[in-house]
Protein backbone atom coordinates (compact mmCIF):
# COMPACT_ATOMS: atom_id res chain seq x y z
CA UNK A 1 0.00 0.00 0.00
CA UNK A 2 2.73 2.29 0.84
CA UNK A 3 4.42 1.38 -2.44
CA UNK A 4 1.10 2.48 -4.38
CA UNK A 5 0.78 5.84 -2.47
CA UNK A 6 4.43 6.62 -2.87
CA UNK A 7 4.28 5.65 -6.84
CA UNK A 8 0.42 7.67 -7.01
CA UNK A 9 2.70 10.43 -5.28
CA UNK A 10 5.28 10.88 -7.73
CA UNK A 11 3.12 10.25 -10.49
CA UNK A 12 1.33 13.53 -9.09
CA UNK A 13 4.35 15.35 -8.68
CA UNK A 14 5.29 14.51 -12.21
CA UNK A 15 1.67 16.06 -13.54
CA UNK A 16 2.40 18.80 -11.56
CA UNK A 17 5.66 19.76 -12.26
CA UNK A 18 5.14 18.84 -16.44
CA UNK A 19 1.73 21.82 -15.90
CA UNK A 20 3.50 23.74 -14.74
CA UNK A 21 6.80 23.78 -16.86
CA UNK A 22 3.95 24.02 -20.21
CA UNK A 23 2.32 27.27 -17.87
CA UNK A 24 6.20 28.61 -17.91
CA UNK A 25 6.17 28.42 -21.95
CA UNK A 26 5.63 31.42 -23.88
CA UNK A 27 5.29 32.10 -27.04
CA UNK A 28 6.41 35.51 -28.19
CA UNK A 29 3.77 37.18 -30.83
CA UNK A 30 5.51 38.60 -34.20
CA UNK A 31 3.39 41.75 -35.78
CA UNK A 32 3.27 41.83 -39.85
CA UNK A 33 0.81 44.12 -41.50
CA UNK A 34 2.30 42.42 -44.64
CA UNK A 35 0.70 39.21 -45.67
CA UNK A 36 2.25 35.48 -44.94
CA UNK A 37 3.84 35.64 -48.34
CA UNK A 38 4.84 39.38 -48.53
CA UNK A 39 8.29 40.24 -48.83
CA UNK A 40 9.30 41.42 -45.24
CA UNK A 41 7.21 38.68 -43.64
CA UNK A 42 8.45 35.91 -45.73
CA UNK A 43 12.35 37.20 -46.45
CA UNK A 44 13.01 38.40 -43.67
CA UNK A 45 10.79 38.08 -40.34
CA UNK A 46 9.98 34.09 -40.97
CA UNK A 47 13.69 33.55 -41.44
CA UNK A 48 14.82 35.76 -38.58
CA UNK A 49 11.67 33.55 -36.25
CA UNK A 50 13.15 30.03 -37.65
CA UNK A 51 16.66 31.10 -36.85
CA UNK A 52 15.47 31.86 -33.00
CA UNK A 53 13.55 29.22 -32.24
CA UNK A 54 16.39 27.03 -33.25
CA UNK A 55 17.99 28.76 -30.71
CA UNK A 56 15.92 29.62 -28.07
CA UNK A 57 14.92 27.33 -25.47
CA UNK A 58 12.20 25.30 -24.86
CA UNK A 59 10.07 27.65 -22.52
CA UNK A 60 10.22 30.61 -25.33
CA UNK A 61 9.57 29.96 -28.80
CA UNK A 62 8.05 33.01 -32.00
CA UNK A 63 4.99 33.30 -34.12
CA UNK A 64 4.07 35.49 -37.06
CA UNK A 65 1.10 36.85 -37.36
CA UNK A 66 1.15 38.57 -40.57
CA UNK A 67 -1.44 40.30 -42.47
CA UNK A 68 -2.19 42.89 -39.82
CA UNK A 69 -3.94 40.29 -37.62
CA UNK A 70 -2.72 42.36 -34.65
CA UNK A 71 -3.34 45.43 -35.69
CA UNK A 72 -3.34 48.42 -38.83
CA UNK A 73 0.13 49.91 -40.09
CA UNK A 74 0.10 52.83 -38.31
CA UNK A 75 -0.28 50.82 -35.07
CA UNK A 76 2.37 48.55 -34.62
CA UNK A 77 4.69 50.60 -32.97
CA UNK A 78 1.41 51.07 -30.25
CA UNK A 79 0.92 47.25 -30.70
CA UNK A 80 4.60 46.98 -29.40
CA UNK A 81 4.75 49.45 -26.71
CA UNK A 82 1.27 48.09 -25.19
CA UNK A 83 2.44 44.35 -25.20
CA UNK A 84 -0.36 43.34 -27.92
CA UNK A 85 2.00 41.93 -29.67
CA UNK A 86 5.87 41.18 -28.38
CA UNK A 87 7.90 42.22 -31.86
CA UNK A 88 6.61 43.64 -34.86
CA UNK A 89 7.94 45.33 -37.72
CA UNK A 90 7.37 48.64 -37.72
CA UNK A 91 7.54 51.44 -40.43
CA UNK A 92 8.52 54.88 -38.49
CA UNK A 93 7.08 57.49 -40.63
CA UNK A 94 3.22 55.81 -40.34
CA UNK A 95 3.26 57.50 -36.77
CA UNK A 96 4.54 61.12 -37.14
CA UNK A 97 6.20 62.81 -34.41
CA UNK A 98 7.27 59.26 -32.30
CA UNK A 99 10.75 58.71 -34.32
CA UNK A 100 11.55 62.31 -35.36
CA UNK A 101 15.22 62.01 -35.88
CA UNK A 102 14.99 58.10 -37.54
CA UNK A 103 12.97 60.06 -40.33
CA UNK A 104 16.42 61.80 -41.57
CA UNK A 105 16.59 59.00 -44.13
CA UNK A 106 13.44 60.57 -45.73
CA UNK A 107 15.88 63.60 -47.20
CA UNK A 108 16.30 63.23 -50.82
CA UNK A 109 19.15 62.35 -52.36
CA UNK A 110 20.90 61.15 -48.83
CA UNK A 111 20.36 57.27 -49.13
CA UNK A 112 20.73 54.85 -51.90
CA UNK A 113 20.55 51.91 -50.42
CA UNK A 114 19.05 50.47 -47.80
CA UNK A 115 22.71 49.35 -46.58
CA UNK A 116 23.56 53.00 -46.94
CA UNK A 117 20.36 53.72 -44.35
CA UNK A 118 20.79 50.86 -42.31
CA UNK A 119 24.14 52.26 -41.64
CA UNK A 120 22.97 56.14 -41.09
CA UNK A 121 20.09 54.60 -38.44
CA UNK A 122 22.70 52.21 -36.58
CA UNK A 123 25.73 54.92 -36.28
CA UNK A 124 22.77 57.41 -34.92
CA UNK A 125 21.55 54.58 -32.58
CA UNK A 126 25.24 53.98 -30.85
CA UNK A 127 25.82 57.76 -31.36
CA UNK A 128 22.79 57.76 -28.88
CA UNK A 129 21.09 60.03 -30.84
CA UNK A 130 18.30 58.06 -31.13
CA UNK A 131 17.81 56.63 -26.98
CA UNK A 132 15.01 59.07 -26.36
CA UNK A 133 13.05 57.81 -29.49
CA UNK A 134 13.35 54.21 -28.77
CA UNK A 135 13.22 54.16 -24.84
CA UNK A 136 10.02 52.57 -24.78
CA UNK A 137 11.83 49.30 -26.93
CA UNK A 138 14.34 46.56 -27.70
CA UNK A 139 15.52 47.84 -30.68
CA UNK A 140 15.69 44.59 -32.92
CA UNK A 141 17.26 46.18 -35.99
CA UNK A 142 16.62 49.56 -37.68
CA UNK A 143 17.40 49.22 -41.56
CA UNK A 144 15.44 51.77 -44.86
CA UNK A 145 13.96 50.94 -47.81
CA UNK A 146 16.36 51.74 -50.43
CA UNK A 147 16.13 54.91 -52.72
CA UNK A 148 12.49 55.28 -54.02
CA UNK A 149 11.53 55.88 -57.56
CA UNK A 150 8.56 57.60 -59.25
CA UNK A 151 6.21 55.17 -61.01
CA UNK A 152 4.11 57.55 -63.51
CA UNK A 153 0.72 56.46 -65.49
CA UNK A 154 0.38 58.27 -68.80
CA UNK A 155 4.13 60.17 -68.68
CA UNK A 156 7.34 59.70 -67.15
CA UNK A 157 9.14 62.08 -64.32
CA UNK A 158 11.92 63.01 -66.45
CA UNK A 159 12.38 66.16 -64.32
CA UNK A 160 10.53 67.83 -61.61
CA UNK A 161 8.66 70.03 -63.85
CA UNK A 162 6.91 66.83 -64.82
CA UNK A 163 5.19 66.48 -61.34
CA UNK A 164 3.33 69.94 -61.77
CA UNK A 165 -0.16 69.84 -61.04
CA UNK A 166 0.42 66.17 -60.51
CA UNK A 167 -1.33 63.57 -57.09
CA UNK A 168 0.85 61.35 -56.31
CA UNK A 169 0.65 58.39 -54.11
CA UNK A 170 2.84 59.70 -50.90
CA UNK A 171 4.81 57.88 -48.22
CA UNK A 172 4.60 59.96 -45.47
CA UNK A 173 3.86 63.39 -43.88
CA UNK A 174 6.82 64.72 -44.81
CA UNK A 175 6.91 63.15 -48.41
CA UNK A 176 3.70 65.37 -49.11
CA UNK A 177 5.89 68.45 -47.89
CA UNK A 178 8.25 67.68 -50.41
CA UNK A 179 5.60 67.31 -53.17
CA UNK A 180 4.79 70.59 -52.35
CA UNK A 181 7.98 72.04 -53.12
CA UNK A 182 7.55 71.01 -57.14
CA UNK A 183 3.92 71.77 -57.75
CA UNK A 184 2.62 68.04 -56.94
CA UNK A 185 0.24 67.34 -54.07
CA UNK A 186 0.55 64.30 -52.23
CA UNK A 187 -2.16 61.97 -51.27
CA UNK A 188 -2.31 59.13 -48.52
CA UNK A 189 -3.48 55.55 -49.86
CA UNK A 190 -3.12 52.19 -48.27
CA UNK A 191 -1.02 49.82 -50.01
CA UNK A 192 -3.28 47.75 -51.53
CA UNK A 193 -5.26 50.14 -52.79
CA UNK A 194 -2.62 52.19 -54.85
CA UNK A 195 -3.30 49.95 -57.99
CA UNK A 196 -6.80 50.92 -58.07
CA UNK A 197 -6.19 54.69 -57.35
CA UNK A 198 -3.79 54.64 -60.26
CA UNK A 199 -6.06 52.69 -62.77
CA UNK A 200 -8.82 55.48 -61.84
CA UNK A 201 -6.62 58.27 -62.33
CA UNK A 202 -7.12 59.26 -58.88
CA UNK A 203 -3.41 59.84 -58.96
CA UNK A 204 -1.13 60.39 -61.52
CA UNK A 205 1.74 57.96 -59.34
CA UNK A 206 3.29 57.01 -56.50
CA UNK A 207 6.78 57.03 -55.40
CA UNK A 208 7.44 53.50 -53.92
CA UNK A 209 10.14 50.82 -54.16
CA UNK A 210 10.54 47.86 -57.20
CA UNK A 211 9.38 44.99 -54.41
CA UNK A 212 6.29 47.09 -54.30
CA UNK A 213 5.70 47.31 -57.73
CA UNK A 214 6.45 43.56 -58.45
CA UNK A 215 4.12 42.51 -55.14
CA UNK A 216 0.76 45.34 -56.43
CA UNK A 217 1.31 44.76 -60.36
CA UNK A 218 1.65 48.28 -60.94
CA UNK A 219 3.31 48.06 -64.25
CA UNK A 220 0.18 47.52 -65.82
CA UNK A 221 -1.22 50.59 -64.23
CA UNK A 222 2.17 52.52 -63.95
CA UNK A 223 4.55 51.90 -66.80
CA UNK A 224 6.99 54.38 -66.64
CA UNK A 225 10.06 54.78 -63.54
CA UNK A 226 11.69 57.51 -62.82
CA UNK A 227 14.99 56.38 -61.10
CA UNK A 228 15.54 59.55 -59.63
CA UNK A 229 16.30 58.69 -55.74
CA UNK A 230 13.76 60.60 -54.58
CA UNK A 231 13.90 59.52 -50.93
CA UNK A 232 13.96 56.27 -48.60
CA UNK A 233 11.77 55.60 -45.61
CA UNK A 234 12.83 54.13 -42.85
CA UNK A 235 11.97 50.63 -41.29
CA UNK A 236 12.23 49.08 -37.75
CA UNK A 237 11.86 45.80 -36.20
CA UNK A 238 10.87 46.43 -32.28
CA UNK A 239 10.14 44.10 -29.31
CA UNK A 240 8.85 45.23 -26.18
CA UNK A 241 10.79 45.93 -23.23
CA UNK A 242 9.06 44.19 -20.89
CA UNK A 243 8.89 40.98 -22.64
CA UNK A 244 12.52 41.05 -23.64
CA UNK A 245 13.20 41.95 -19.48
CA UNK A 246 11.30 38.44 -18.14
CA UNK A 247 13.26 36.27 -20.58
CA UNK A 248 16.13 34.19 -19.11
CA UNK A 249 19.17 35.27 -19.26
CA UNK A 250 19.98 32.67 -22.32
CA UNK A 251 17.16 33.58 -23.99
CA UNK A 252 18.06 37.30 -23.78
CA UNK A 253 21.32 36.08 -25.11
CA UNK A 254 19.85 34.86 -28.18
CA UNK A 255 17.82 37.65 -29.09
CA UNK A 256 21.02 40.03 -28.71
CA UNK A 257 23.25 38.00 -30.88
CA UNK A 258 20.00 38.53 -33.59
CA UNK A 259 19.82 42.31 -33.04
CA UNK A 260 21.59 45.59 -33.71
CA UNK A 261 23.65 46.49 -36.49
CA UNK A 262 24.86 42.84 -38.22
CA UNK A 263 21.19 41.91 -37.97
CA UNK A 264 20.50 44.92 -39.97
CA UNK A 265 23.23 45.03 -42.28
CA UNK A 266 21.86 41.34 -43.09
CA UNK A 267 18.11 42.78 -43.66
CA UNK A 268 19.20 45.42 -45.93
CA UNK A 269 21.82 43.12 -47.52
CA UNK A 270 18.10 41.37 -48.55
CA UNK A 271 16.04 44.39 -49.47
CA UNK A 272 19.21 45.71 -51.50
CA UNK A 273 19.79 41.70 -53.31
CA UNK A 274 15.61 41.22 -54.14
CA UNK A 275 15.44 45.31 -55.54
CA UNK A 276 17.95 44.79 -57.80
CA UNK A 277 16.94 41.54 -59.12
CA UNK A 278 13.42 42.87 -59.60
CA UNK A 279 14.44 45.72 -61.25
CA UNK A 280 16.57 44.11 -63.44
CA UNK A 281 13.57 41.63 -64.55
CA UNK A 282 11.43 44.56 -65.64
CA UNK A 283 14.22 45.85 -68.01
CA UNK A 284 15.02 42.53 -69.79
CA UNK A 285 11.18 42.40 -70.18
CA UNK A 286 11.07 45.32 -72.17
CA UNK A 287 7.09 46.41 -71.19
CA UNK A 288 8.14 48.92 -68.72
CA UNK A 289 9.90 51.98 -69.43
CA UNK A 290 12.75 53.28 -67.67
CA UNK A 291 14.16 57.04 -67.16
CA UNK A 292 17.64 57.04 -65.79
CA UNK A 293 18.66 60.71 -64.97
CA UNK A 294 22.38 61.60 -66.13
CA UNK A 295 24.34 63.74 -63.88
CA UNK A 296 23.09 67.14 -65.21
CA UNK A 297 19.28 65.75 -65.18
CA UNK A 298 20.01 64.59 -61.11
CA UNK A 299 21.35 68.07 -60.23
CA UNK A 300 18.43 69.03 -61.54
CA UNK A 301 16.23 67.27 -58.68
CA UNK A 302 18.98 67.88 -55.81
CA UNK A 303 18.38 71.95 -57.44
CA UNK A 304 14.16 71.02 -56.53
CA UNK A 305 14.85 69.67 -53.15
CA UNK A 306 17.62 72.11 -52.32
CA UNK A 307 15.76 73.57 -49.18
CA UNK A 308 14.45 70.10 -47.90
CA UNK A 309 17.11 69.87 -45.27
CA UNK A 310 16.46 73.48 -43.77
CA UNK A 311 12.52 71.87 -43.78
CA UNK A 312 12.94 68.73 -42.43
CA UNK A 313 15.50 70.10 -39.39
CA UNK A 314 12.63 73.11 -38.79
CA UNK A 315 9.84 70.44 -38.66
CA UNK A 316 12.00 68.74 -35.88
CA UNK A 317 11.18 69.04 -31.69
CA UNK A 318 14.76 69.92 -31.24
CA UNK A 319 16.16 71.67 -34.76
CA UNK A 320 19.55 71.33 -32.44
CA UNK A 321 19.87 67.92 -32.45
CA UNK A 322 18.06 67.26 -36.00
CA UNK A 323 21.02 69.36 -37.25
CA UNK A 324 23.54 67.53 -35.55
CA UNK A 325 21.44 63.97 -36.48
CA UNK A 326 21.53 65.46 -40.41
CA UNK A 327 25.17 66.41 -40.07
CA UNK A 328 25.99 63.05 -38.50
CA UNK A 329 24.32 61.08 -41.46
CA UNK A 330 25.92 63.17 -44.37
CA UNK A 331 28.99 62.13 -42.73
CA UNK A 332 28.29 58.29 -42.68
CA UNK A 333 26.69 58.30 -46.63
CA UNK A 334 29.93 60.68 -47.16
CA UNK A 335 28.51 62.97 -48.88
Amino acid sequence: MFNRLLKSTAVALAMTTALTAASEARELRVSSFEPAQGFYSAKILQPWIDELNANLSDKTSLKLYPGSILGAPPAQAELVKAGVADIALVVPNYTPGLFPLTGVVELPGLVDTSTTGADILNTLAEDGALDAEYEDYKVIALFTTPAYRFFMTDKAAETPADLDGLKLRSPSKFGSELFDMVGASGVGIPAPQVYENLERGVVSGAVWVMDAYRTFRLNEVAPNISTTGFMSSPMSILMNKRTYDGLSDADKAVIDEMSGRATAEWIASIVDETDAEIEAAFRAEGEVTFIDPDEAGMDTWAEAFATAPQLWVSDQPDPAAAQAALDRAHEVAGQ
